[in-house]
């Protein structure tokens, strides 16, 4: 016979631990500070069957009490907050005897682990030079199992669903750069789990069949708690970067920007993506009107990326890392920032960059990140500045509409001049056989085509809203013979953005096609609740455009404004 329950009044979790209870609503003390989730006061759970289920519920609670008393124990040791413990860049800087037979390059390795890096709440992000063992095998990297785990499937699985188009080459070093500031940042890291977490728990959620896979979704359940509260701790410090000075670790928290944007998309329907995006976009414009050797980079660093040079080897591994990353960080960002000025009717915030960040031969090559070359690109953030324009123009009444015409005469044979000169590999809207043939082997040029036909409806749109739509017709059938024809499978998620505006114009027949693009694989995945949102809109837009006459760009972004088309 079991034991008896210390009291009939406490929470259930600590009844089932047989511990005593405070009994605080709406949960006790005693869980939250063990990090536990708190089944409070209501009903009995189900899993409490005195069987199979609460047997694997009290296991967990048990596993992750005695993770949270480790790391508050080692919290007290060293006085300085929770740590993550990772290994050295080189066993060989680690050992007592290295410093005598080793170069430049092992005492700037003994120098990283002698000085760790902190975080702005005081978590250390590199080991104590008390803690010698790290020189074993067995402390090398001081990680859970679970945790690799979730690691492992944010790399193989969750990244590359971020960024379908993004393949670095070897010079880049691959993601070695994000495996290595996931281990060196703390609040990125727990970012990293939590998304990890969450989109394996939807998994586990359609695979669920039998009463015993029960206890898979318990262990993701409790353990997603932990790395939330975690993940909390990304917001803290997002804070105190925007509100202070650049901290020494400046591109891993802007780092843990972007991955909260994409936490908001991948595990909500509403709109808190904006706020964060807003802060990364303030972020990278202060990290360039401030010198960005203030944040911690190298002046090697900083050379490279203000004198546009290309990568090379012999720049250093430190200062290549650097690079790389800061290129990717401004291509993601600026990515977003005019793909969400699509939809919220404004101009991109960081269009001042766009002449000198991503122009032509710029160094900073959104293709290598989101598919999509510099200079189609930087004219969607052209049309989007030029809707703000007209649309604050008409509202003031100081509406011009030579001025008006003028600028989008001018983005119009922008487009036709960069299909025309070669810039798509002899791709012309017009064209098709021989383009389509020279965009199978080179994927941003077939991406890059797809965006230029988005950027024509996109500005017709911005024009002449949804009347005179049959100027379109030989663009929208280009566009969806390709869609149909050429575009490989695995492509089509970095398409999201084409796909909507262009079905936002489809003619009578049409409609078919864009449903099924937007409700079935691999554009529609219901692991991505934002995706999910898309269809509908274009379904709103079709019946208004019929049943209201003059219905107009700006009014359909009346729908549209809190969607992000990634």
């Amino acid at each position: 016979m079991s034991a008896p329950l210390r009291s009939k009044q406490g929470c259930w979790t600590c009844r089932l631990r047989k511990k005593k209870c405070d009994e605080g609503h709406p949960c006790c003390l005693t869980c939250e500070s063990l990090s536990i989730t708190c089944y409070g006061f209501g009903p009995k759970p189900d899993w409490m069957d005195n069987g199979e289920k609460e047997r694997v519920v009290a296991n967990n609670i048990k596993q992750i009490v005695k993770h949270t008393s480790r790391r508050k124990a080692g919290t007290q040791a060293l006085g300085q907050g929770d740590v993550v413990r990772i290994a050295p860049r080189s066993l060989a800087g680690a050992s007592d005897n290295s410093s005598s037979n080793s170069g430049p390059s092992s005492r700037s390795q003994d120098k990283s682990i002698e000085e760790p890096e902190t975080l702005q709440n005081g978590s250390v992000l590199s080991s104590s030079p008390e803690h010698k063992e790290y020189a074993t095998d067995a402390s090398m990297l001081s990680i859970s199992a679970e945790e690799s785990v979730l690691v492992m499937h944010f790399l193989d699985v969750v990244f590359p669903l971020q960024y379908p188009m993004y393949k670095p080459g070897i010079l880049e070093g691959g993601r070695g750069w994000l495996l290595a500031l996931l281990f060196r940042t703390k609040p990125l890291y727990h970012a990293a789990l939590a998304l990890s977490l969450y989109h394996r728990r939807k998994i586990i959620l359609t695979k669920i069949t039998h009463p015993c896979q029960f206890a898979s979704l318990v262990q993701v359940e409790n353990h997603l708690e932990i790395c939330l509260t975690e993940f909390q701790k990304t917001i803290t410090a997002v804070n105190q970067y925007v509100t202070g000075p650049c901290p020494r670790n400046g591109l891993a928290v802007l780092t843990s920007m972007v991955q909260l944007v994409f936490f908001e998309l991948f595990a909500s329907k509403g709109n808190a993506w904006q706020i964060h995006l807003h802060a990364a976009v303030n972020a990278y414009d202060r990290l360039f009107k401030e010198e960005i050797s203030t944040c911690g980079l190298t002046e090697r660093t900083h050379k490279i990326i203000h004198g546009n040079v290309p990568l090379s080897l012999d720049i250093g591994s430190e200062s290549l890392q650097e690079v790389v990353l800061l290129r990717f960080l401004g291509s993601t960002i600026i990515w977003l920032d005019i793909v969400s000025s699509i939809t919220a009717g404004t101009a991109p915030h960081l269009l001042p960059f766009h002449s000198t960040t991503i122009a032509s031969d710029s160094q900073t090559k959104l293709e290598d990140v989101m598919g999509c070359k510099n200079w189609v690109m930087v004219q969607i953030g052209r049309i989007a500045a030029l809707h703000q324009h007209k649309v604050q123009a008409l509202q003031q009444d100081e509406f011009a509409i030579a001025e008006i015409m003028q600028a989008a005469d001018n983005i119009s044979q922008t487009l036709q001049c960069g299909l025309a000169n070669g810039t798509l590999e002899g791709f012309h809207i017009s064209e098709s056989d021989s383009a389509v043939y020279n965009a199978m082997s080179d994927p941003p040029t077939l991406v890059s085509l797809l965006f230029a036909y988005m950027a024509s409806v996109y500005l017709h749109l911005v024009i002449h809203g949804f009347g005179k739509l049959e100027e379109l017709d030989s663009t929208i059938s280009a566009a969806i013979n390709i869609l149909q024809t050429q575009v490989p499978v695995q492509h089509l998620p970095a398409l999201v953005a084409p796909l909507y505006v262009i079905g936002s114009v489809a003619r009578e027949g049409d409609e078919e096609f864009f449903r099924n693009m937007f409700s079935s694989p691999p554009v529609l995945d219901h692991l991505l609740e934002h995706r999910i949102r898309i269809l509908p809109l274009l379904e709103d837009i079709w019946s208004r455009r019929q049943t209201m006459p003059g219905f107009t760009w700006k009014d359909s972004l009346e729908l549209t404004q809190d969607i992000l088309l990634l």
